[in-house]
């Protein structure tokens, strides 16, 4: 509710009459909220996946922010993947990725990049 208020604020025209204006734009989003349940063709095509992210086939998208530079991974993070991979196995090179986009179009945040945001705050 508060951001639809904030959003009809911003698209007030004309400061001399901002009710008449607050008005107009509250039932001109009323009509399209209307028309577009009633024919929801009438709506913007979906958009594909953002710039910088990658499908993985299967509903599954690797999403941005990840490592810039590929780095070989040491500690837990390693330990895990020596017992995915197998001992005997080389460890790959890898970019830590934030976020993957789920089949059912829900996102997973990893905590690597979590982690990040709170060190900051």
């Amino acid at each position: 509710m508060e951001r639809t208020i904030g959003n009809l604020g911003q698209e007030i025209r004309q400061l001399s009459r901002p009710y008449a204006n607050l008005s107009r734009e509250g039932v001109r989003r009323c009509k399209v909220n209307t028309l577009l349940s009633i024919m929801p063709d009438l709506d913007e095509p979906p958009k594909g996946l953002p710039e910088g992210s990658i499908d993985l086939g299967d509903g599954f998208a690797l999403l941005r922010k990840r490592d810039r530079y590929m780095f070989s991974p040491d500690g837990a993070a390693a330990q895990a993947m020596r017992n995915f991979i197998g001992d005997g196995r080389e460890l790959p090179r890898i970019k830590r990725w934030a976020r993957l986009l789920l089949p059912n179009k829900q996102i997973a945040r990893s905590a690597w990049r979590e982690m990040t945001k709170q060190a900051i705050l």
